[in-house]
């Protein structure tokens, strides 16, 4: 398998997706998609992960290209889970990445409201004040770096 077509079609559907957002959304405009759960909701992020270490953009674009290179070069390398990993890796970081350097930021736009009932006061405060918006290209690297994680752990088992 061509894992390069995978990096290419989760590249192509972050990228038509963060298009209908943009062309369809005003920045900051807030859609209900399942009652008081799901939402679009079209911000720009600055920074990383929920706008963390916005104003870092070179530091973080360094990283991106040495997470993508490593995963450019292991993706023909290792067992098939763990080349899946590196090319949902790649594919969710040259999403973002392609934006960032186009627009200096990326376009978030999928908010779950996670209403927690817990009566710890400080985890309700951490999460409202995470507002987790993300984006396609958010979600497989989310899911590649889990696979990868988990891919590992299991490789060093045998």
């Amino acid at each position: 398998m061509n894992y390069f077509i995978i990096v290419i079609l989760i590249v192509a559907i972050d990228s038509v997706t963060k298009k209908i957002i943009c062309e369809n959304m005003k920045v900051g405009q807030k859609k209900e998609i399942v009652k008081k759960r799901l939402y679009f909701w079209h911000i720009k992020n600055k920074g990383a992960a929920y706008n963390s270490f916005e104003g870092h953009i070179k530091a973080i674009k360094c990283v991106s290209v040495i997470g993508m290179l490593y995963c450019a070069f292991q993706i023909d390398r290792g067992s098939k889970i763990h080349r899946i990993a590196c090319s949902f890796l790649l594919g969710g970081g040259l999403g973002n990445f392609i934006e960032r350097i186009k627009y200096g930021e990326v376009t978030d736009f999928i908010y779950i409201d996670n209403q927690n009932k817990s009566e710890n006061t400080f985890v309700k405060k951490l999460i409202q004040k995470s507002k987790p918006i993300f984006n396609i290209a958010d979600i497989f690297v989310a899911l590649g770096a889990v696979i990868f994680i988990l891919s590992t752990l299991l490789q060093k088992e045998k």
